[in-house]
């Protein structure tokens, strides 16, 4: 008799993901606003702009958690990665100026996980009501043969708006501007191949239990840390920024010359913070040169504000733990890069 082939037998349990996105409603529900049209009919999330301004800007990204999910996923901190690819959407938007309005998530898994996919979308939830962005829609995934069992991923998209006198273009920066510095929590999502690497975490997780110097938690909760939001701690202060800088993959290097014009440059003040304790672990453990960590991470340093320097005061004393990181100035034509670090 021929063997029957059934969808379950395949990997995939239809029953298992009904049950699952009827346990999702009531936490993506509560993230509703006015602006959120009811549409259990239809395929789509539906968001009305009636009340937007006719000089309104829509600016949208999207990007996922990386291989954070590798670390994470190992102690069980998967809400971490919901607050995570968040917070990632929102700070990649506020560089031109925009706030959140909507949210859709990607989660795919090797085998579905009940409390798993529970668990990332209560981070996701979480973060969205902390900046009244509605979670309008998603996809929740199991694709047996593309992640092993135990892999997932967890990708967002985000959608919010400016209005266009409101938007940050480089433009608007200029020579003699003062740089500052709000910290990060970590790694934020950036840099987790090179961690994987080399503590050598997907053959060892043991690892993750090391003690950091001077820090109360391990190695693997200070790695698993959600990445910060910053929309809620500089929005008092939101039109006397000039420019605003994700630092993200890439570090400073990298991303500081996306929001400056190519005949000015970044001048960053070393000696201006402390780089914190993970990452002179990480250095120290993985021989790593110093060079290679600030082409990699964001070193402490998690959002960078450009801003006038009759401004600088007011925005100093609003943002808690804030420093001067720097200035803008003219590029020279015989220099390089558009940042020096010293």
């Amino acid at each position: 008799m021929a063997e029957k082939f059934t969808y379950k037998n395949a990997g995939v349990d239809l029953n298992k993901s009904d049950v699952i996105k009827d346990r999702l409603v009531e936490k993506i529900n509560i993230t509703h606003n006015s602006n959120v049209i009811n549409n259990t009919d239809g395929f789509g999330g539906l968001f009305s702009t009636k009340n937007f301004k006719k000089n309104s800007i829509m600016v949208s990204t999207t990007d996922s958690v990386g291989t954070k999910v590798k670390v994470s996923a190992k102690i069980g901190l998967h809400k971490n990665l919901g607050i995570d690819i968040v917070n990632h959407c929102i700070n990649d938007l506020i560089p031109q100026g925009a706030h959140p309005l909507y949210f859709l998530d990607y989660l795919a898994f090797g085998n579905l996980d009940q409390n798993v996919v529970l668990d990332i979308i209560d981070g996701i939830s979480e973060a969205c009501q902390k900046v009244n962005c509605a979670i309008i829609g998603g996809e929740t995934a199991t694709l047996p043969g593309v992640y092993n069992e135990n892999d997932y991923d967890v990708v967002g998209f985000m959608v919010g708006n400016v209005l266009e006198e409101n938007l940050k273009t480089k433009d608007n920066v200029k020579q003699g501007d003062i740089l500052i510095a709000l910290p990060s929590s970590g790694l934020h999502t950036n840099g987790f191949s090179l961690v994987r690497s080399i503590f050598n975490i997907d053959e060892d997780q043991s690892i993750l239990n090391s003690k950091v110097y001077d820090e109360e938690k391990n190695l693997g909760e200070l790695l698993a840390e959600p990445h910060r939001e910053y929309l809620t701690t500089i929005d008092p202060v939101f039109n006397l920024i000039s420019g605003i800088s994700h630092i993200t993959g890439g570090g400073l290097y990298k991303n500081l010359p996306r929001i400056f014009n190519d005949n000015l440059s970044a001048k960053i003040l070393k000696n201006s913070w402390e780089v914190p304790n993970l990452f002179k672990y990480i250095m120290q453990h993985g021989n790593v040169d110093e060079s290679e960590m600030f082409d990699v991470y964001n070193m402490g340093v998690g959002l960078v504000l450009v801003v006038d320097p009759a401004n600088s005061k007011n925005i100093l004393n609003s943002c808690k733990n804030s420093w001067i990181l720097g200035e803008i100035q003219e590029k020279s034509l015989n220099q390089k890069s558009s940042v020096i670090i010293r």
